[in-house]
């Protein structure tokens, strides 16, 4: 694929440090005794609704400084790409993290699959946005060095594009923008924001729930929560093509079995696999709902990816887990969890009431009343011809 050529080309063109070696540092990855979660799914690059999920939990002032005392914030990955300000977030995350462990909490912010494609060179899904915020003064001349380099380098594979070279330039303008460099030089395996990724987990567990981007497939070997994220942890600091722990669809980071499997096909590995990690649920993000938190297998499997960015539609839900009760926090308004005394249906109509008349939410509950009356309808006397 282009991007993974291209991308090895720059890092040997630009990055002047090379690749690292593969990072060494841990986290981590086992919580007790913590009374406060606040977990919240995908963000792709949407800082005023990170902002607001920061806001409506009560863990920052108007400063933007913590406020959370001993509250665990848990974000699930895929901070970056589909948004334009992905590095804004990233920023003020890690002025966060900080705050949070001298009050005497924490930020967990887990590796998704989305930081690994940046890190990786797999960069269809960067927002123009993106490149646009790492500008300087120097772009221009900085964009110009690297296409010139990428012309020959191409030119050396194929002589034939020589004859038009005005045309290539061209097509290399629009394939490397502004900003585009810049990007990479902090993306690269071993560079600032890699680096940062790198320092994470994928996987944690807070008393009893596990928390990951994609899902853990029940369907592989069981391994330590350690193992697992000191291999993502150095497969992403090093240079790698091929497919593996952290870009494979089997992965943790890819995983989508949790979400869309049925219950004949993941249940009961799913148990063992949770007896085996002590807890007793986990929490996905990856896969985006129709807006509202929703929970599936026997409630064993929570999905969080609501779809905040606004290219998702600017959905705005969290979790917040207090002195072991589940609740989820829907627009600023914190509302019980479905169980046994909340059937989904009923949360549902609850949430979708804190809904704009035109959301994806109000759509796929309309949707569900629809297919309930029409069932009632085939049910009665005469309606099924």
């Amino acid at each position: 694929m282009r991007f993974v050529s291209v991308r090895s080309l720059a890092i040997g063109l630009l990055l002047a440090v090379g690749f690292l070696s593969a990072c060494t540092s841990t986290a981590k990855d086992l919580f007790k005794g913590v009374d406060r979660i606040v977990a919240v799914g995908d963000l792709h690059g949407d800082y005023d609704q990170y902002i607001k999920v920061l806001t409506t939990n009560g863990l920052v002032d108007e400063q933007l400084r913590w406020q959370g005392g001993k509250t665990h914030f848990v974000q699930l990955g895929d901070v970056v790409d589909r948004g334009p300000d992905s590095i804004r977030i990233i920023r003020h995350l890690m002025k966060l993290e900080k705050e949070a462990r001298k009050k005497g909490g924490r930020v967990h912010v887990l590796i998704g699959n989305h930081e690994v494609m940046n890190i990786q060179g797999d960069l269809r899904y960067v927002h123009p946005g993106e490149y646009s915020a790492l500008i300087t003064e120097n772009s221009d001349a900085v964009r110009a060095r690297y296409i010139e380099a990428v012309f020959k380098h191409r030119v050396s594979i194929d002589p034939t594009l020589a004859t038009n070279p005005d045309l290539v330039m061209t097509g290399l303008k629009k394939e490397f923008p502004l900003g585009y460099v810049e990007h990479r030089t902090i993306w690269g395996p071993g560079q600032e924001m890699a680096k940062w990724v790198a320092s994470h987990n994928t996987v944690i567990r807070i008393n009893d729930s596990l928390f990951v981007h994609g899902g853990m497939n029940p369907h592989t070997e069981y391994r330590k929560l350690s193992e697992i994220n000191r291999q993502v942890r150095r497969r992403i600091s090093a240079s790698f093509d091929g497919e593996d722990i952290s870009n494979s669809p089997e992965g943790p980071l890819w995983y989508r079995g949790l979400a869309k499997n049925g219950a004949d096909v993941e249940l009961a590995p799913l148990l063992e696999m949770l007896e085996f990690y002590d807890a007793t649920r986990i929490f996905i993000a990856h896969t985006p709902t129709h807006g509202a938190i929703l929970t599936r297998l026997d409630g064993k499997v929570i999905m969080i990816d609501v779809g905040i960015s606004a290219y998702y539609g600017g959905s705005l839900a969290n979790i917040v887990i207090e002195d072991g009760i589940l609740k989820v926090m829907h627009r600023g308004t914190l509302v019980p969890f479905p169980g046994d005394d909340l059937p989904v249906q009923e949360y549902l109509e609850i949430v979708s009431e804190l809904e704009p008349a035109d959301s994806r939410l109000r759509r796929y509950v309309q949707f569900l009343d629809n297919q309930v009356d029409r069932e009632k309808e085939l049910m009665s006397p005469g309606g099924v011809n």
